[in-house]
């Protein structure tokens, strides 16, 4: 849990987090994400268009979240990803095709702020993983960047990373241990003094929570259809 701004869990039995394990990023990992973004963008506000922003109680089971596959988007990925159900943020996942046990994670964030923030601004993002039942959780922090944005009109989409590579057998190792829990992602201010502005200056939603129950039986079987080369397999 070499996590950097990890705070340690409070209230619950698990000490592990979700992001367990990051390696550094290098170069080779960010030349391939220059086409990705808009890919996902174009898909982005077509369910952006029709989505409204919902209320939400975070304490409730968040049962709206659907994990989507694709193998074509990028050739060497096999892109895993989910609309949140406060404003359809996106959660995604890239897994290598031919390093099966990598995964790599961004977020979109959709705003129609009036300051735009530019490629490298930070943001700290609070974690809250809040098990469906019972009163338990855990709460850390993670640094987030802005890697890529584009402007759609008065629409502004941020693509997030935290600059980590993480093991895909680490995820579904601590997916499956843990209680159908709810994810639930606030953007902050950063701490450093050269990005003091308010985040809700530049975003219009600072909240989204996507509900984690399915990930684990996700990533498992992407993980196998990964390793075996077999992205076309029916299910019965």
């Amino acid at each position: 849990m070499n996590k950097k701004n990890y705070i340690n869990p409070r209230s619950y039995v698990h000490e592990a987090t979700l992001f367990i394990n990051p390696s550094k990023k290098d170069h080779k990992n960010f030349e391939r994400r220059s086409k990705k973004p808009s890919f996902f963008l174009s898909f982005f506000f077509v369910v952006l268009f029709f989505a409204s922003v919902l209320s939400y109680s975070f304490l409730a089971s968040a049962s709206n979240t659907e994990w989507e596959i694709d193998y074509n988007g990028e050739e060497d990925w096999i892109m895993i990803d989910a609309y949140g159900i406060v404003s359809a943020n996106m959660f995604a996942i890239s897994m290598n095709k031919e390093k099966c046990n990598e995964l790599d994670v961004d977020f979109y964030f959709s705003s129609f702020g009036t300051n735009k923030a530019d490629n490298g601004f930070k943001f700290i993002s609070e974690i809250v993983e809040k098990p469906h039942n019972g009163n338990e959780y855990r709460n850390y922090e993670n640094e987030l960047f802005v890697k890529y944005s584009e402007q759609h009109g008065d629409h502004i989409v941020y693509l997030l990373d935290d600059g980590y590579l993480y093991q895909t057998e680490e995820w579904i190792e601590s997916l499956s241990s843990f209680s159908p829990f709810s994810y639930k992602m606030t953007l902050r201010k950063h701490h450093d003094p050269e990005y003091d502005i308010d985040t809700t200056y530049i975003l219009s939603d600072t909240d989204e929570v996507w509900d984690m129950t399915e990930l684990g039986n996700v990533l498992s079987e992407e993980y196998r259809k990964c390793r075996f080369k077999n992205y076309n397999q029916l299910e019965l």
